[in-house]
C-alpha cells in the first residue's frame, strides 16, 4: 500500500525541533507501508511546490500529521487529492486540536477522514482503507460535470466536491456542429418505440437529439462520468429542452440531472456505479397521510413512455415514463447529509398539471418524512434502503434512514 505522509509545522515553531520526532515515525511507518513524501509544511507556498514535484494522486492514501497547531490552513490543501486521508494527532502543541478541525474539514468535502492518536490505530485505519480501495475509489475518482449553471431557486444546493463547469457558450458551440440529420438518427428509436406523440413535432424532436448528440460529444471531450445541466436557461433562450436527452442517458447507465443540481447528480452516479441502477429525480408534488407523489419532466426510459412536451413552458420535449411497481426508495442528498425512506411505486398518475412523469409512492409516515427532509428534488431507485444507507455510511455521509 502506497501512503503519502506530510507534516504540519507553524510558522511560529520551529521545524527542527520536530526533526527527530517525524524521523521516528516515518521509519515506523515505513516496516509496514510504502511510504511517500514525509515533507514539512508551514506554508500554502510549500503545498504548491510539493505538488509540482510529487503526485499523490497516485498513493492509496495520505496521512496528515499536525505536529503542532495552526497548521489547518496548509494541511487541508491535501483534500485536493481526493484520496482517503487519515489525520495523526498527539497530545502536544495542539496538535491534536488541530487535528480534529482538519478531519472535519476532510469530511465535509465527503472525503473518508480518520483521526488517530498512536500508531497501532493509524495502521489498522490505513488497512480498512486498502481492503475497501476499489469501493472508495469508485466515488473519489469520479468526474462530475456541470453544463451551464445551478437554478437559482435550488436556494438549498450546496456542494464541496470538485467538478468540471461547461459554460452554456459552450455547450451552443457543440450544439451547432450537430446536423439535424444526426439529431434525427439519435432520437429515431426512441420515437418509434414510443406509446404515443402528443405535443411535439418532428422539429422539437431534431432538435431534442442535436441536444443529446452535443453532450454526448461534450462528456467524451471531457472525460465526464455524469453531469447536470441548467436546462430553464436553454428553454428561454432556445425554446427547446434537454429532457429527453436526459432521460436517454439515465436509460443507458449515465447520470443525467437537470436543473444544475449537483447533489441529486452525485445520488445518481453513487446508484449507478455501487448498484449499476438508474434514477429519477422528481419534485415532491402533494403527499398524504401514507404516500408521497413525485413528478418530473424527464425519467430513465425504464417502462413504457408517451413523448409529452415540457409541462411549464409547453415547449419542446418531455417524457411521461410508466415506472415499474414494486419496492424502492427514496434518497435526498444535500452536502454531507443525506435522507433515505423505503417506498413502494404503487401507481402513475397522469394530470396536466404537473410535470410529465408522476409516481405514487406508499410511504409509511409520509408526513414526518416531508417534515425532515432536505429538500425538494429527491431521487427514486429500485435499490434497498438499509443497503444504500451502509453504502452513504461508509463513504462518509451522515445518514437518517427512515
Amino acid at each position: 500500500m502506497k501512503v503519502g505522509v506530510v507534516f504540519g509545522v507553524s510558522e511560529l515553531a520551529s521545524p527542527k525541533a520536530f526533526e527527530r520526532k517525524a524521523s521516528d515515525f516515518l521509519t515506523k511507518l515505513a516496516q509496514d507501508f510504502d511510504v511517500v513524501g514525509g515533507f514539512m509544511v508551514s506554508k500554502k507556498a510549500e503545498f504548491k511546490e510539493i505538488r509540482e514535484s510529487l503526485d499523490f494522486n497516485k498513493v492509496d492514501a495520505i496521512v496528515l500529521y499536525p505536529l503542532t497547531g495552526g497548521t489547518e490552513m496548509v494541511l487541508k490543501e491535501f483534500a485536493v487529492y481526493r484520496r482517503p486521508t487519515i489525520v495523526y494527532g498527539d497530545p502536544y502543541n495542539n496538535s491534536l486540536a488541530a487535528g480534529i478541525e482538519l478531519r472535519e474539514y476532510f469530511r465535509e468535502r465527503l472525503i473518508p477522514s480518520t483521526l488517530v492518536k498512536d500508531e497501532n490505530e493509524l495502521k489498522a485505519a490505513l488497512l480498512g482503507y486498502d481492503d475497501m480501495n476499489e469501493e472508495l475509489d469508485k466515488f473519489l475518482r469520479a468526474r462530475f460535470g456541470l453544463i451551464g449553471r445551478i437554478s437559482p431557486w435550488l436556494v438549498n444546493e450546496r456542494f464541496e466536491l470538485p467538478y468540471t463547469h461547461i459554460s452554456l457558450k459552450k455547450f451552443y458551440e457543440y450544439y451547432e456542429r450537430v446536423s439535424d440529420d444526426e439529431g434525427w438518427d439519435a432520437v429515431e428509436g426512441i420515437v418509434e418505440n414510443a406509446k404515443g406523440i402528443k405535443e411535439p413535432q418532428k422539429d422539437d424532436l431534431v432538435k431534442a437529439g442535436k441536444i443529446y448528440v452535443a453532450i454526448k460529444r461534450i462528456l467524451e471531450d471531457y472525460r465526464l462520468d455524469g453531469f447536470t445541466i441548467g436546462c430553464f436557461d436553454i428553454v428561454m433562450k432556445s425554446k427547446m429542452t434537454p429532457c429527453l436527452a436526459l432521460a436517454m442517458f439515465n436509460a443507458q447507465g449515465i447520470p443525467a440531472a437537470c436543473e444544475g443540481e449537483l447533489n441529486a447528480l452525485l445520488g445518481m452516479l453513487l446508484i449507478r456505479r455501487f448498484f449499476e441502477k438508474s434514477a429519477f429525480m422528481g419534485n415532491i408534488a402533494d403527499y398524504g397521510d401514507d404516500y408521497i407523489l413525485l413528478a418530473h419532466c424527464t425519467a430513465p426510459l425504464l417502462g413504457g413512455y408517451v413523448i409529452r412536451s415540457h409541462f411549464e413552458s409547453g415547449l419542446g420535449v418531455g417524457v411521461d415514463v410508466e415506472l415499474p411497481k414494486g419496492k424502492a426508495s427514496l434518497l435526498k442528498i444535500r452536502g454531507r447529509r443525506a435522507v433515505i425512506a423505503p417506498v413502494e411505486v404503487i401507481a402513475q398518475e397522469h394530470n396536466n398539471m404537473r410535470c410529465r412523469t408522476q409516481v405514487k409512492l406508499k410511504i409509511e409516515d409520509a408526513r414526518d418524512f416531508i417534515d425532515g427532509t432536505l429538500g425538494n428534488h429527491h431521487l427514486l431507485t429500485y435499490v434497498d434502503g438499509e443497503e444504500l444507507a451502509d453504502l452513504l455510511s461508509e463513504l462518509g455521509f451522515e445518514v437518517m434512514l427512515y
